[in-house]
């Protein structure tokens, strides 16, 4: 079976790295953003030319994704949507260049770098936008493009400028393929732990790739249903990792075999769209002891063969499940869990040490490449001059 476990600890990877049985040693890709020396790849602006959808699933995504990290409803504005949508719109229109995240804050900080990408954009509507409404509001005005610069700039800077995510985020290519890793049924072993990497980009990493991954499980819908093979997707603490495009795979999940299996500690870490999707659409519910809100929100779910307390005072690693078999709801049960296994250690370097030299590159190429990038771009607005 194809797997993605996303892991915002780093424990349960390594647990989980030994216990891979041999037959499945070389389908495992480790994504572990604290390796320094061979980072992987994750250009998320990377779309298929002949799916021109895509561009505005990856707009909307980071939209969602700003509005998760900043809360854009407080802190931005329509203005801000608009200049970071035609921004990244430019940016995916030139065919001719893969564009990085690391390029959006140039679009706003570099005046001819803007004007090169529009002389090569086919877009009428995204030209309007910067020639005749962004290029024309006069300096000082609250809605110049020299005011609102360093507003969304500063964005971008925390993790453009991090020596974890840099050479991550500023490849072209994406070293792994996720619609390819969801067709082979590879196994997806992500490894966000904060402890190394810090809260933000652990949260932004994760939202990236669950973006990925949900962008190549669309995909997907241009195979026949029958050729579709099940990817199993583990979310911890699946509050951090979602933006509302995650409903769309609760209320269709069939239908692009995407099987989701999500975990979280709190029912008010919901947003409310999504709460209801995931009780409108979830087969199989487990529930460990919990306290007396979500106690009274979940008991609807398991009665009438419990009740509040019950659910209150469960023992250690016990648990009320309901589960649905054959699209059949069973009765409510209690269960308890069994003592993890021990993994073999050595497996576990092993495996990492595969990953990072089949997926990974050495960051000594990367800034090279970055290095090699600005040149030819200052060589081009030389020349345009």
């Amino acid at each position: 079976r194809g797997v993605c476990i996303i892991d915002p600890h780093g424990d349960l990877i390594e647990s989980i790295l030994g216990l891979v049985p041999k037959e499945r040693f070389e389908d495992v890709v480790v994504f572990d953003p604290s390796d320094l020396e061979r980072p992987i790849g994750l250009n998320t602006l990377e779309t298929d030319p002949n799916k021109p959808e895509q561009k505005t699933f990856v707009i909307n995504e980071w939209l969602d994704i700003f509005d998760k990290l900043y809360n854009m409803s407080e802190v931005g504005g329509p203005m801000f949507e608009n200049y970071l949508r035609n921004a990244m719109g430019l940016l995916m229109s030139d065919v001719e260049e893969i564009p990085t995240v690391i390029d959006i804050p140039r679009i706003f900080s570099n005046r001819d770098y803007l004007k090169k990408k529009l002389a090569k954009c086919p877009d009428p509507l995204i030209i309007e936008f910067w020639e005749k409404q962004a290029l024309q509001v006069s300096k000082g005005q609250d809605l110049s493009l020299e005011n609102v610069t360093p507003y969304i700039t500063s964005k971008f800077t925390s993790f453009i400028s991090n020596d974890y995510m840099r050479p991550i985020i500023a490849q072209k290519k994406s070293t792994i393929n996720f619609r390819k890793i969801m067709d082979e049924q590879k196994i997806l072993l992500v490894n966000l732990a904060k402890g190394k990497i810090g809260d933000l980009n652990s949260s932004l990493l994760g939202l990236m790739i669950v973006g990925k991954l949900l962008m190549a499980a669309f995909s997907r819908v241009e195979l026949p249903e029958e050729e579709r093979k099940d990817f199993y997707l583990y979310i911890d603490e699946f509050q951090n990792f979602t933006t509302p495009s995650i409903t769309t795979i609760l209320s269709e999940a069939r239908k692009y075999r995407l099987d989701l299996i999500i975990s979280h500690q709190f029912i008010a870490q919901l947003q409310d769209k999504i709460r209801e999707a995931i009780f409108g659409n979830v087969g199989n519910m487990v529930v460990f002891r919990v306290g007396v809100k979500d106690a009274e929100f979940l008991v609807k779910q398991f009665e009438p063969v419990f009740n509040e307390n019950d659910m209150i005072n469960l023992d250690n690693f016990v648990a009320i499940a309901k589960l649905l078999v054959k699209n059949i709801p069973t009765r409510s049960f209690t269960m308890k869990t069994l003592p993890p296994p021990q993994g073999n250690s050595e497996i576990a370097k092993l495996l990492k040490e595969y990953s990072r030299l089949t997926y990974g590159t050495p960051r000594g190429l990367i800034e090279q490449e970055i290095r090699e990038k600005y040149q030819k771009e200052s060589e081009d607005l030389l020349e345009m001059e």
